[in-house]
């Protein structure tokens, strides 16, 4: 698919909430001075293209962050950085990004803020323990249904003092997963969706 394409994608895509994507693209696009964000075609059979999450959705997740009192993320496939360099800005909390491919990660490395902490790996098999975080956002990184369920898997085994939670954004698979409990999802179509859960 051609990167133009996305763009007429991105309108059919989000039909439900078109005004409020609208609004907070323009919006957030001149606050952060990024009008034309970067896509990467990924022709890979595991992982999905690297394409930017919409604003609106990252101005639902600060407020979640800021709501249950979460004082770190990780960002699975962080891509080139706008979750991380959003919630960093708007939270002000430890925002650490896991990114597979090398051209993106070093891309990323440049454009990040200061509290944001990159590394180039891949997220099924990083240690996630030492990044002691209690939130995970996931931007559909993965193609395979058996990775997302693994990685859910890797998540329910670390041991923390705290509520673990999961914020998948765009999943296009349907997860039955004992473990989460969904706490508020938002649909712009059957495709394009934000959904909270914690894992329980």
């Amino acid at each position: 698919m051609k990167k133009n394409n996305y763009f007429i994608n991105f309108l059919r895509s989000y039909y439900k909430i078109f005004f409020k994507v609208i609004f907070f693209e323009i919006f957030y696009s001149i606050q952060f001075k990024e009008f034309l964000p970067k896509i990467k075609i990924q022709n890979s059979s595991k992982r999905t293209d690297t394409v930017p999450c919409i604003y609106y959705f990252l101005h639902k997740i600060s407020k979640f962050l800021k709501k249950n009192k979460i004082k770190s993320i990780v960002d699975i496939g962080s891509g080139y950085g706008r979750v991380l360099n959003f919630i960093s800005s708007k939270n002000n909390i430890k925002c650490y990004g896991i990114e597979y491919d090398k051209d993106v990660y070093k891309y990323a490395l440049k454009a990040k803020k200061k509290t944001v902490k990159l590394y180039c790996a891949n997220a099924l098999t990083f240690n996630l323990k030492k990044l002691n975080s209690n939130c995970f956002v996931l931007v559909d990184p993965f193609k395979k249904e058996k990775d997302i369920k693994k990685f859910l898997s890797k998540i329910k085994k670390l041991h923390l003092m705290k509520k673990k939670y999961i914020i998948l954004v765009n999943n296009r698979k349907e997860i039955l997963f004992r473990n989460l409990k969904l706490i508020h999802s938002i649909n712009g179509s059957k495709t394009r969706n934000l959904k909270f859960y914690e894992i329980i």
